[in-house]
């Protein structure tokens, strides 16, 4: 009996059931070519392997490694050159026997010297990773995180305010909402309140505004009088913003900073009137000056203040508000923007970032002389600030560039001497403004190209940039597609239209409007003459007025015959044509009046 041939179908069904025992190397190679041929079936690779939901490959590491910044070369050059001397010199242990002792005495240097690259800069600094927002078109000159770090809100030259949300944005990287709260005002600075739920906007106006973190606004304070030259009984600033900040423990409480020579304290409930002002008396002529920038210190004793004459004052925040408890006149440049101004935790150092292109520390105890200066930091924007570590041990700013002159940079600098720790190129402009958060452990630049980067490390940072990186940007159905063409509406086409006649009182009114169609007369001319026709000025017309019209007493006989000898001479009308027939006039030497008045003279 012969057994039934197998179809193409039977070897895709299992041939018994149970663990399939060790099969030999001929077996092997059997399975191998079936697999093979498996493979290259198309219905197979259509069939289910298992049952239940897949599980998801892991992208997160393919994600980190597509931000990685590609400066290696600059990570080996930030090392000292005497520690790459010293690794250099470093004995080659491997392959080499060595004793005991001197075995102990290499591992406990290989140990000391791990530890110390542990804790190196390069190590403390997440910069390992970045990602770029690409939105504005101009100057970033304000960034801003709510206090979790989960939103990221920037504002630039270009008047917009552009709201980022980690959590819900993909690897697009775009901003959910752009706002222009200020119309074509630049931002100057933009700040979280204590709880995150709304920001303060710094702007070119007068005004300073309140927004919530939905990018609605709440509140817009008032501009005071320009006419009154005492800045003290102004209910607001007369002239545009220059800097501000919030209290550090009253979150109803804010300051502003103006080119009226004032720092103003308002209540955020309160938009009519500021609480307190602080005017700054300069030495200068007209005895006012810019204050370019103002803040409170961590324990709110202190309001700082900078000016644009040099000028480095504080005011006891409590008041009196007569004059400064402590003053420099000359802490930088004068005529330079000292554009930041910074406390530490400790409410004893004050560090300035002026426009003389140099940072100061300076020692409130001692407030005489800076304590530590760096120069050579250069800056061309107003809005370049310094900030601190989290920890408070190092200082970092951004350095400004000319167009395609180079980099601009982060400098990162020790807080104890002020020296270079590390710098990082950014972008082929300036760096305007950085921030580093501390609950996410991530750096922030904005950059004078519009764009804004975001600096993170994998091991070391916490959400932020993570959150969006691994989130693949959403792919487009195919009904997500729109083709350009012609839309057809057959309802709306002439022959399903109702016939009934148009109104032509728009037509009527459009009409009326233009002068030409309406034969509209012309309108009197005020003023100067224009347009080829003259017009008379307001003295003209006054002096019409005072000027008295004397021709309704001339003789209008007299008036007439001034003219009789001139047309006789020079006849230019119709004298010569009517001269051979035209009667010779004669006219009466005297009138009837004349004739009556000398009847009643005779006797």
């Amino acid at each position: 009996m012969s057994l039934p041939r197998k179809d193409e179908l039977s070897k895709y069904f299992p041939s018994s059931f149970g663990k399939k025992p060790n099969s030999s190397l001929s077996n092997e190679k059997l399975d191998d070519s079936a697999s093979e041929e498996e493979i290259e079936d198309p219905l197979r690779s259509m069939l289910p392997t298992a049952f239940g939901v897949k599980k998801k490959t892991n992208i997160t590491s393919d994600a980190f490694s597509k931000t990685r910044r590609k400066e290696q070369e600059e990570i080996n050059k930030s090392i000292s050159p005497q520690k790459q001397i010293s690794k250099s010199k470093r004995p080659k242990t491997e392959g080499i026997e060595v004793s005991g002792v001197e075995r102990e005495d290499t591992e406990s240097e290989e140990e000391d010297d791990d530890e110390g690259e542990e804790e190196s800069v390069s190590d403390t600094l997440p910069i390992s990773h970045e990602i770029k927002l690409n939105d504005h078109y101009r100057t970033v000159s304000a960034i801003a995180l709510d206090p979790s770090g989960a939103r990221l809100i920037t504002g630039g030259y270009d008047y917009d305010v552009k709201f980022w949300d980690f959590a819900g944005m993909d690897s697009s990287l775009r901003p959910f909402r752009t706002i222009r709260p200020c119309g074509d005002h630049q931002i100057h600075h933009l700040e979280y309140s204590l709880s995150g739920d709304q920001f303060l906007i710094i702007s070119g106006s007068a005004q300073a505004k309140i927004y919530d973190r939905d990018g609605f606004e709440m509140e817009e304070y008032i501009k005071g009088d320009p006419y009154i030259r005492d800045m003290r009984r102004t209910n607001g600033h007369i002239a545009a913003l220059t800097s501000g900040g919030w209290h550090p423990n009253d979150k109803q409480t804010f300051i502003t900073a103006s080119h009226d020579s004032t720092i103003r304290i308002w209540d955020a409930e309160y938009k009519r009137k500021q609480k307190d002002v602080l005017v700054h008396k300069s030495k200068e002529r007209g005895g006012r000056s810019v204050v370019t920038a103002t803040c409170y210190s961590p324990d709110a004793k202190y309001i700082a203040g900078a000016a644009q004459d040099g000028g480095l004052f504080l005011w006891a925040a409590k008041g009196p508000y007569v004059r400064p408890s402590h003053l420099i006149e000359k802490a930088h440049q004068p005529n330079s923007e000292t554009s930041s101004i910074l406390w530490s935790r400790d409410n004893s150092t004050l560090i300035t970032r002026g426009g003389d292109d140099c940072i100061k520390v300076w020692d409130v105890r001692n407030f005489k002389n800076p304590v530590l200066q760096a120069n050579q930091l250069a800056t061309y924007n107003a809005e370049t600030n310094v900030i601190f570590s989290p920890d408070e041990r190092m200082i970092i700013t951004g350095t400004a560039v000319k167009k395609g002159e180079g980099y601009g940079k982060l400098v990162i600098m020790d807080r104890e001497s002020l020296e270079i720790l590390r710098t990082t190129n950014i972008t082929q402009s300036s760096v305007v403004r950085v921030l580093w958060h501390s609950r996410i452990n991530q750096i922030i630049t904005g950059n004078a190209d519009g764009s804004a980067h975001v600096f993170y490390d994998p091991n070391i940072s916490v959400r932020g940039a993570k959150l969006c990186v691994v989130k693949e940007s959403k792919k487009r159905a195919v009904d997500d597609y729109e083709i350009n063409r012609p839309i057809i509406a057959p309802h709306s086409l002439a022959i399903f239209r109702d016939d009934r006649p148009k109104s032509t009182k728009r037509k009527r009114e459009k009409l009326r409007k233009d002068p030409v169609a309406s034969h509209r007369p012309d309108l009197p001319v005020s003023g100067p003459g224009k347009g080829g026709k003259i017009g008379s000025s307001l003295t003209q017309h006054i002096m019409k007025e005072l000027i008295k019209d004397t021709t309704r007493d001339e003789d209008p006989r007299e008036a007439l015959l001034k003219y009789a000898a001139i047309s006789e001479d020079d006849p230019q009308w119709i004298g010569n044509a009517y001269k051979k027939t035209q009667p010779k006039p004669v006219l009466a030497e005297t009138t009837g009046e004349e004739e009556e008045e000398e009847v009643v003279r005779r006797p």
